[in-house]
């Protein structure tokens, strides 16, 4: 059975989303959690993995330009631009079924039944939002829902993903509309009829607990009845500002929250098996490869960085990067150096293996020169080969044989 499940979070937040992630692991084997971002270091993915890699699961770092969300905001405080990111799951994640969580909630229990729910002809399955309950009945997973809080999001991926360009149609349409709940009012108004119910224990929206408390609302009595009523909910969801990783929250369940935040990753590990201690070493690569660039485009990188996850890649710039090449700081055998300084410079240089010389553009041929004098193998393609070069270990490759280069590669490093 695959479990996908989509998180989205920036840096600012990578404690909270780094808690919803343990508390996952704790309580799901076998998942693959995608986390959708644009600047959480590569390195705490590298560290995270070494020990969900141990109970087979993988954090997967899926980055998107932020200029995707741009003209997005919320007007909630305590709500940032990224809870528009999970509009984006139907272009960035090909699984056919993705969970979507937010990361002001924890999962208590397992939730494998998830994985493997029936839509019955809808694209989306979620709870009721607790502030749009409207009768006792509403606890029935069988009826329509009236608004749901978007904060679980079981997805019918392979139904929305006919639609290609569905992810930039949601964020117009959440331009055009700012809606006061922002992506939330989003998904309520464009799905309709399209959206099925999920119970209540699947999105238990515990941070409601302040503003039942003193409403006047004639629903109210009833919302908490409906919460009173889980009595074992399997995903426990900290709605409002009313945060437990606040300095003061008056909801409840503050406890369960810290349990998870103060968690170790080896006592995740260790609840399924015991730690292996030489996994949880640096990584160490067949060989380093290096580039410089003064262009956003260097021919077949990505393609290289994938065929070769052994080798490490490194490359350069004077200046800043364009989104093409930062979004490949997700692949963990690469590492950028925009505004790269004279000390990291030397650094390659004394470390490098082999040089590729495949960036468009102008060439920095100072760069190129230090490489020739440390006799370090140089391979190109056509396209962006010096035509003048007559350096022995100067190696030129057609447009289409990344086949051969990569092979090339293998051998050199032997």
């Amino acid at each position: 059975m695959e479990k996908v499940i989509a998180l989205s979070a920036n840096y600012g937040y990578i404690d909270k989303v780094e808690t919803t992630i343990k508390s996952i692991l704790y309580n799901v084997k076998n998942v693959e959690i995608y986390l959708l971002n644009y600047d959480i270091p590569q390195e705490w993915f590298a560290n995270i993995n070494r020990y969900a890699n141990q109970i087979d699961s993988k954090i997967i770092d899926e980055k998107f330009d932020p200029e995707e969300l741009h003209d997005l905001n919320s007007g909630f405080k305590h709500i940032n631009q990224m809870t528009y990111a999970r509009l984006l799951i139907p272009k960035l994640i090909k699984a056919n079924r993705v969970l979507y969580l937010d990361s002001d909630l924890v999962v208590d229990d397992e939730i494998d039944e998830l994985f493997s729910r029936k839509f019955n002809g809808k694209k989306i399955l979620a709870v009721t939002h607790i502030f749009d309950v409207r009768n006792k009945n509403e606890s029935r997973v069988d009826l329509p829902v009236p608004s749901i809080n978007a904060g679980v999001l079981l997805i019918n991926n392979q139904e929305l993903r006919k639609d290609h360009n569905l992810s930039e149609k949601l964020l117009d349409f959440a331009r055009k509309n700012n809606f006061p709940q922002d992506d939330q009012d989003t998904i309520n108004n464009w799905f309709k009829d399209e959206i099925g119910s999920l119970s209540f224990k699947y999105n238990y929206q515990i941070g409601a607990d302040r503003f039942l408390f003193w409403s006047n609302n004639s629903n109210t009595e009833t919302a908490t009845e409906i919460l009173d009523k889980v009595k074992n909910p399997k995903i426990i969801h900290y709605i409002s500002d009313d945060k437990p990783f606040n300095i003061f929250s008056e909801g409840r369940m503050r406890e369960t929250w810290w349990f998870y935040r103060n968690l170790e990753l080896s006592q995740v590990v260790e609840k399924y098996k015991p730690l292996n201690l030489d996994k949880l070493k640096e990584r160490h690569f067949a060989g380093e490869i290096f580039t410089f660039t003064n262009s956003a485009i260097i021919d077949h990188l990505e393609e290289l960085v994938q065929k070769l996850p052994e080798f490490h890649f490194n490359v350069a710039a004077w200046s800043d990067m364009a989104w093409n090449l930062k979004h490949l700081a997700k692949y963990p055998n690469i590492t950028l150096y925009p505004f790269v300084i004279g000390k990291r410079l030397d650094y390659l240089f004394k470390n490098t293996n082999i040089y590729l010389d495949i960036n468009e553009g102008n060439k920095e041929k100072d760069i190129v020169e230090q490489i020739k004098e440390k006799d370090i193998p140089i391979l190109s393609f056509e396209s962006t080969a010096d035509k003048n070069n007559k350096y022995s270990r100067y190696e030129v490759f057609g447009d289409d044989q990344v086949n051969q280069m990569v092979q090339r590669i293998r051998q050199l490093a032997k």
